[in-house]
């Protein structure tokens, strides 16, 4: 953590020329102590990191100061590229990481590209993702509306903490003011999420592993179903591989144990004619029935 904290210093100073320590307290979302043992650290680490106290001072690098490639590896590099990439906010790209090109790789030997939009939204999607990653690493506050499982939608002001990507979408795991513990937020439901001018000290807060629910075996059921080759890369992306059979006529049998309720109908139905049900018995009669109540949906006039 500390050492994301520096490199973010070093980029602020080339970025701003010069910034009070109480602006790059702010910034960063720590004490101002924290910051003046920071620029200590820079110091014994050769960085040319000069403070002028009084009014009209502050904390700047020697004119001409840049970052040494020599002392970094290849991957060292990569690695910081890929690092400001998920850190810095939306268009920082102008003179301070010019200034890092004796640092940086060049863009295009970067073997990673990631596109934090669904097909079907990209350009708000990107807006939201690019504010929410500045929330965090600005430590703001955020307010957005937020809706639950059950339907109802409820108004929540969180401290953002960080981004997870987990199974198949971007969450903020955040401290939720409303219910006064932490929260892990899935991005995509995030109704009109805003920053707000509220600032917060991160170190105050330890997030706990972002894990998947548990599911008791009570409440779960175990299927087995056929699958037409249409939906092989669902099949492959959605069923761990010991629990796909490969058949000779091009089809697929899964068997696995699933959370049972009615999800677990309306995930099956996504796979449309392109899956059979073969047991339990009870499934297979419940989704037959909620086939005959969709087909008579679209039969009335």
């Amino acid at each position: 953590m500390q050492t994301q904290r520096l490199f973010e210093i070093v980029y602020i100073l080339l970025d701003k020329k010069k910034v009070t320590a109480r602006e790059l307290a702010e910034r960063l979302g720590v004490s101002r102590r924290t910051v003046l043992r920071d620029l200590e650290t820079l110091a014994l680490a050769k960085v040319p990191v000069c403070t002028l106290p009084g009014k009209g001072g502050g904390v700047s690098l020697l004119d001409g100061y840049t970052l040494d490639r020599a002392l970094l590896s290849d991957e060292d590099r990569s690695n910081i590229l890929l690092g400001l990439k998920a850190v810095l906010p939306a268009g920082a790209d102008g003179s301070a990481l010019s200034r890092l090109g004796a640092l940086l790789p060049a863009e295009d030997s970067c073997p990673m590209e990631v596109d934090y939009s669904r097909w079907s939204n990209p350009a708000g999607d990107r807006a939201k993702f690019s504010m929410l990653k500045d929330a965090v690493t600005r430590r703001r506050a955020i307010a957005f509306d937020y809706p639950d499982s059950a339907g109802n939608i409820t108004e929540r002001t969180a401290l953002p903490l960080r981004l997870v990507f987990k199974g198949q979408a971007w969450y903020v795991q955040a401290y939720c003011l409303l219910r006064r513990d932490y929260r892990t937020f899935k991005i995509n439901r995030m109704i009109e999420p805003r920053m707000l001018d509220d600032t917060f000290d991160a170190s105050s807060y330890s997030p706990p592993p972002v894990a998947a629910e548990a599911v008791a075996p009570e409440h779960t059921i175990r299927i087995k179903a056929v699958f037409a080759p249409a939906v092989t890369y669902r099949v492959y992306d959605e069923f761990p591989p010991g629990s796909i059979t490969r058949n000779g006529d091009g089809t697929f049998t899964v068997e696995a144990e699933m959370p049972f309720g009615e999800w677990v109908y309306g995930y099956l139905l996504s796979f449309g004619e392109n899956v059979r049900i073969i047991e339990p018995l009870c499934l297979r009669e419940e989704l037959s029935e909620k086939i005959r109540k969709m087909s008579q949906n679209y039969s009335e006039r």
